[in-house]
């Protein structure tokens, strides 16, 4: 078990009531529109939670990464496209606040972490997918600069980030490099449809003979991958506190279903086969969230990215596995009404789904928790 501080708890609490009052009223909404909430970009800022796990002279809470695991779960419940957003947040500041130059932290970060600058990361490539290595986007140093040519695919918040962290090749080893919106050859290309998350940007962009300066580049020329692997094993179980967040709405949906909707003169809750239901959903729920907690605890009491690196995937798998597997159980209970909008499961279950591929396969989260395992 987790011992909770009260200053989590307070947390809890405080996300909670922001969701129910400003999210849930909203989501069908904002869901069907599709559209990128900005203007919550600056609430979520107020609430200090887009620099949650971030030190104070940067700005941010310094309230942990546990903390940030529970904001981002407590969001899920209600509208997990905002909990996403504020999972994609979290890469771009860790890579800057731990591997950037003291001037591009303070720079790049403070504006970011008070809602005023929105920042991702661009790894994937058309013909790259997981296999980040295989690199086609290229950036060649030239006299005053890099000169960057290449094309990146499913970049989450790509459309409307106002800098972006381009992974490219620089000579023979891949380098993290800052690009801002608006540089000359440096173009958004269409928003990508996709089943859930609605709200969520996810976008192509490329570069053509787009120029930077050689201080754009985060860390060490040529150390670009181990960053981005290491920032991604950070973030990654905020995948997992969002499937878990979803896994708790529908099964709060479910529950006061059931204990509602009368059949053969009595709630449904008292039959056996919606009991059975529920008991696994509760026993899945428990499950997953030990092992989604996990790693930011151990990170909060100094364990290094590298010690978490199975945990990590492990958690990622355990959320969105549980996300998808009780937002489908209550739909059984509900039944014909748990297709029905209004009872939000359908969407829900579009945005458990979203969270299978995210930030690599099921499959890919085995691999690399198999590989650690076998050390």
């Amino acid at each position: 078990m987790f011992d909770f501080t009260k200053e989590q708890e307070m947390l809890r609490t405080m996300v909670r009531e922001f969701a129910e009052t400003e999210l849930a009223p909203k989501a069908l909404e904002l869901d069907k529109r599709g559209e990128f909430p900005r203007d919550l970009v600056k609430k979520l800022a107020s609430l200090g939670l887009l620099g949650i796990s971030t030190t104070r002279d940067l700005g941010g809470s310094a309230m942990g990464h546990l903390a940030g695991t529970i904001a981002i779960e407590e969001l899920a419940r209600v509208y997990p496209s905002v909990a996403f957003f504020l999972e994609v947040g979290t890469g771009p500041v860790y890579a800057i606040s731990h591997f950037g130059s003291e001037e591009q932290k303070k720079k790049y970060i403070p504006p970011v972490l008070k809602g005023e600058k929105i920042m991702c990361i661009a790894a994937t490539e058309p013909t790259g997918g997981s296999e980040l290595t295989n690199l086609a986007t290229e950036a060649v140093l030239s006299e005053d600069g890099y000169v960057i040519n290449g094309r990146k695919v499913y970049i989450t918040g790509g459309g409307v980030a106002d800098q972006c962290i381009l992974l490219a090749k620089t000579g023979e080893r891949a380098s993290l490099i800052m690009v801002e919106r608006g540089t000359p050859g440096f173009t958004i290309g269409r928003r990508q449809d996709q089943m859930g998350l609605r709200s969520v940007d996810v976008s192509e962009l490329a570069f053509n003979d787009c120029k930077v300066s050689k201080d754009s580049v985060i860390g060490k020329e040529g150390s670009g991958f181990p960053i981005a692997m290491t920032t991604f094993t950070v973030a990654r179980p905020a995948i997992g506190a969002i499937g878990l967040g979803i896994a708790r709405g529908a099964f709060e949906i479910a529950l006061k279903y059931a204990k509602e909707r009368v059949l053969y003169g009595k709630p449904i809750a008292r039959l056996q086969a919606i009991q059975f239901l529920l008991a696994d959903m509760d026993s899945e729920i428990d499950a997953a969230r030990w092992l989604v907690y996990y790693p930011g605890a151990a990170l909060d009491k100094g364990a290094s990215p590298r010690d978490i690196i199975k945990a990590s995937s492990r958690a990622k798998a355990a959320g969105a596995g549980v996300g998808v597997s009780v937002t489908l159980k209550a739909i059984e209970i509900l039944g014909g009404n748990g297709v029905s909008p209004e009872y939000h499961l359908a969407r829900l279950l579009n945005d458990a789904m979203e969270l299978i591929p995210a930030t690599g396969t099921q499959q890919i989260m085995k691999i690399i928790q198999a590989g650690e395992i076998l050390k």
